[in-house]
């Protein structure tokens, strides 16, 4: 096999002799639609999964002999690891949540004490999750760098080892690194000569240090597997993998973490003393995106301090409001979604967002989507700012729906009491409006059609995503369209030089060169737009991309624009067959129109399940490693 590559639909190889492929025995699969020598490569039509299929040969053969992929960003690709490490057990992170909500309303209301039994077994429940963040996470993170699970969880539990912090991070200082400058940093213990920071407040609920100790291990794993001989590999390659990662790892990982502590924890010290208003505005700001990489503790050590020797605390009011943010984006997600699963997310998020536990806001709702995150971060930094302008102290270490109460001057004074609401009831009201008119993440039934809104027909007018001829499918010269082994839908002929949104919805699929659209509505149907007959060997060329894969779209919207003239002259077909991928889904599709048709006519109706059946947006592999759309 000289390459392999991968477009829209199919499989693309390129070979050194081709009367080695076993044609029959590929069409004789039922996972593939048809197999065929086209273009100067051979083709096995899968369907839309595509992408799954070629990882698993990429992992088979091990080559990587592929087309350069879009390049992303290092904050999309860590968020992006982030959310896929995170989605396996958003479940029950968000269940956890809920129990430490009902544990708290509990309490609050006086029907159980902190000594109870119940309190006990409850608490556990609820903070298991928490308490063992990285234990889990390994295990995650270990899946998704395709690592042993097994020493995923090691890591993790190596890393929360009870006695770490203790034995680690307190005690007699045997030295002080950084001596006399603002990262000064007591040593407590050595590793054979080392230096150990370990962090303060150990590494429980921390997210990011787990899963760049589990890539570590990953890649030390790869190579100890291609040098170790397999009879020894058994036991050695899982051995020395741990052995070099965890001490390498925590002595690398462990002085970052403790320099941005301290750093962070100094800084704001400083600053404090400079500019009230800057500070505490920047604070409120950063403390979310800190929560995220297990920072957000130089912070809340520096409030408690405050308490326990004066009484009272500037900067926790300052953080008190980011959870009521997280809460009000996630209300009005909850609000414009059309997706039952992004709802039934939502609902616990909120209510644990209320409770201040706000990990199941962050990573099923507001994080996926980096502008929630950052309307959840300008809402609690503009609130929380207000509530340290005027001045509001809190005199107690509760959090949430009940830390109110915490705003109470024990000299009888409420005036703190009524500020901490005004300051909550602002970041909610901005988050809010943010989300909700900004942020339009789905379209109102009010902006349906009347045809989509009728309870009677039950179809779905879709409207066109091209401006030209079009023709039955069947006339397709590309077979696996023509003999609609992809879907039922029509080919086009174009003479425009946009691809528009024929519908509300995201678009769940964009091939890096442009030539091919996968987009779903919001009730759930599923449309591949592909431009061209062979156009993916255009590598780009021509195509320029306007959206991107996981955006949300309203209809009209143009997601892409290429130049027909230009992909004429490089002799390739300009047919477009646009097909429903989904007939599962629904029951029928009748083509509205023949002919000339311009951009946004009605192209097709679509004879939908019953309604209280549909599911929304089923996404692709972006959206179920993300959990939420993003």
């Amino acid at each position: 096999m000289i390459g392999l590559t991968h477009c829209m639909t199919r499989l693309r190889f390129t070979l050194n002799d081709y009367s080695l492929v076993n044609e029959a025995n590929l069409k004789g699969n039922k996972e593939i639609a048809t197999a065929q020598k086209a273009g100067g490569q051979y083709q096995v039509v899968i369907g839309t999964h595509v992408g799954d299929v070629y990882s698993v040969i990429l992992d088979k053969i091990g080559t990587r002999k592929t087309m350069e992929s879009e390049k992303k960003g290092a904050l999309n690709s860590i968020i992006e690891i982030i959310t896929k490490v995170i989605t396996p057990i958003l479940g029950v992170l968000l269940a956890s949540g809920l129990i430490q909500g009902v544990l708290m309303i509990l309490t609050f209301a006086g029907l159980i004490q902190e000594t109870d039994g119940a309190y006990i077994i409850l608490n556990a429940m609820g903070q298991a999750i928490f308490n063992f963040f990285p234990v889990i996470l390994g295990y995650t993170s270990a899946r998704a760098f395709k690592l042993d699970p097994a020493i995923g969880i090691i890591i993790g539990a190596t890393i929360i080892f009870p006695g770490m912090v203790e034995n680690l991070a307190s005690g007699d200082a045997v030295m002080t690194l950084f001596e006399g400058t603002i990262a000064a940093t007591p040593v407590f213990q050595t590793f054979f000569g080392i230096p150990i920071l370990f962090p303060v407040m150990g590494y429980g609920s921390t997210v990011i240090p787990i899963i760049f100790i589990v890539y570590f291990a990953s890649k030390i794993n790869q190579y100890l597997k291609k040098k170790i001989p397999a009879v020894m590999a058994f036991t050695l390659v899982p051995f020395l993998t741990i052995l070099i990662t965890i001490p390498i790892s925590l002595l690398v990982i462990g002085p970052i973490t403790n320099m941005l502590s301290e750093l962070i924890s100094n800084s704001v010290s400083s600053l404090y003393g400079v500019s009230t208003i800057f500070t505490s505005f920047i604070v409120a700001l950063i403390y979310q995106p800190l929560v995220i990489l297990g920072l957000h503790w130089p912070l809340i050590t520096l409030g408690l301090q405050n308490l326990g020797s004066h009484g009272s605390d500037y900067i926790l009011p300052t953080l008190f409001t980011a959870s009521f943010a997280q809460a009000a984006v996630v209300a009005a997600v909850y609000l414009k979604s059309k997706s039952k699963v992004q709802k039934e997310i939502a609902v616990p998020a909120f209510i644990s967002a209320l409770f201040c536990i706000i990990e199941p806001a962050i990573y099923g709702v507001t994080l996926p989507i980096k502008k929630r995150f950052v309307f959840s971060m300008l809402g609690g930094a503009i609130g929380g700012t207000f509530i340290s302008v005027f001045g509001a102290d809190m005199y107690g270490g509760v959090v949430g729906i009940f830390g109110f109460v915490s705003f109470l001057n024990p000299n009888g004074e409420y005036t703190g009491l009524i500020i901490s609401i005004i300051g909550v009831l602002i970041s909610i009201v901005v988050s809010f409006l943010l989300t909700y008119f900004i942020f339009d993440e789905a379209v109102e039934n009010e902006d349906c059609s009347p045809q989509q809104k009728s309870p009677d027909s039950k179809a779905k007018v879709i409207y066109s995503p091209l401006r030209g001829n079009v023709t039955e499918l069947k006339n397709a010269t590309d077979s696996a369209f023509a003999n609609e082994l992809l879907g039922k839908g029509i080919l086009f002929y174009p003479e425009g030089n946009q691809i528009i949104a024929p519908f509300d919805g995201m678009i769940t699929t964009l091939f890096p060169t442009g030539h091919a659209v996968g987009i779903t509505s919001t009730d759930g149907v599923e449309m591949l737009i592909h431009v061209g007959k062979d156009t993916v060997r255009l590598d780009g060329k021509h195509f320029k991309k306007i959206k991107k894969q996981g955006e949300l779209v309203k209809q009209g919207e143009v997601i892409v624009e290429f130049d027909l003239e230009a992909i004429k002259n490089e002799n390739f077909s300009t047919e477009t067959p646009v097909v429903i991928t989904n007939l599962d889904n629904n029951k029928n599709i009748l083509v509205t129109k023949n002919g000339l048709i311009n951009y946004q006519d009605e192209l097709m109706s679509i004879q939908l399940i019953q309604e209280n059946e549909t599911e929304g947006i089923s996404g692709d592999s972006s959206t179920k490693d993300g959990g939420s759309f993003a």
